[in-house]
């Protein structure tokens, strides 16, 4: 979801990543279906308790001049690609976990407010990128870097991609661990996914924070899965799906139900990092369940279920 870097450069220009803040919804009405974790905001104590069979139970406590006008400059002529900064702005602000800023050259930060990217978001990359965060390039991604995120640049078909330079893969013990809970979650017979929502569970291609907190919903009584939607820039990204449309709690469809969205709600509002959501959305499709870009997601839920 090209142009080199310069003439006094040797590599693409570049861009490391913002924090945005989680937004907590709290919710005052309490869960009457969805029971908390007996942890408040563990979710999943990941001693797993996976039952498929039976009754499927999956526990998880988880212009024209005239004749004779001089022809114009030859510059005139040219426009300077540029990325769609509304896009690359809102991106920012719902994928990427707060207090940071976006660090880049003098151009790619030019390029950037140019296109409405707010100046107060972007700091100086010259002397360098802090580890573990983001950068933008323009052209082609570095060799062994993870797209994160790609916009397209007006003018010469060149895109600005947002990449992790140095990305975390799960170890082979987190890998078993989030494909067992994804097969558990499509076996279960109150797990409601067609199409292209069960395909991502099938390949297990799912943030496992997210994973978890589906499971937890499962366990207490069925959970229907619309889609997993990926934000805006995203889209072909090979990045674990961070967001679910929930369009059932139980036997319940949300939003027609506004008890069942509450009852979700509120549940979620009872969780704590890493299997808060960072953001939670009713939308005329059902609940939009979102979390944040995290490098490796995996283990941060192996380090809270220790």
């Amino acid at each position: 979801m090209p142009d080199d870097a310069g003439p006094d450069r040797t590599g693409p220009d570049v861009v490391p990543a913002a924090r945005v803040a989680p937004r907590r919804h709290r919710h005052r009405a309490e869960p009457s279906g969805l029971g908390r974790p007996p942890v408040r905001g563990t979710l999943l104590a990941l001693g797993l308790t996976v039952l498929v069979g039976g009754t499927g139970l999956l526990t998880a406590a988880l212009g024209d001049d005239g004749p004779g006008a001089p022809d114009p400059p030859a510059a005139a002529a040219v426009s300077t690609p540029a990325p769609d900064g509304g896009a690359v702005a809102a991106w920012l602000d719902a994928a990427l976990p707060e207090a940071a800023d976006l660090a880049a050259t003098a151009a790619v930060r030019q390029e950037l407010t140019d296109a409405g990217v707010p100046a107060d978001r972007l700091r100086p990359a010259e002397d360098g990128v802090p580890a573990g965060t983001l950068l933008a390039v323009v052209g082609t991604a570095p060799e062994g870097s993870r797209v994160v995120a790609g916009f397209d640049r007006a003018g010469d078909g060149s895109r600005l991609l947002v990449v992790d330079p140095a990305p975390e893969d799960p170890t082979a013990g987190e890998l078993d661990r989030r494909r067992s809970l994804a097969q558990a979650l499509l076996a279960n017979p109150t797990t409601r996914a067609d199409g292209a929502a069960a395909a991502v569970l099938r390949d297990a291609a799912v943030d496992e924070r997210l994973l978890s907190v589906l499971a937890a919903v499962t366990a207490s009584g069925g959970v229907g899965i619309a889609a997993f939607p990926p934000l805006p820039g995203e889209e072909g990204s090979d990045l674990p799906a961070r967001r679910v449309l929930v369009d059932a709690v139980g036997d319940a469809p949300v939003p027609a139900d506004p008890a069942a969205i509450d009852r979700l709600r509120a549940w979620l509002a009872a969780q704590l990092p890493p299997f808060a959501p960072d953001d939670v959305e009713v939308t005329d499709a059902g609940v939009l369940v979102s979390f944040r870009y995290a490098p490796s997601p995996d283990a941060l839920v192996s380090a809270a279920t220790r």
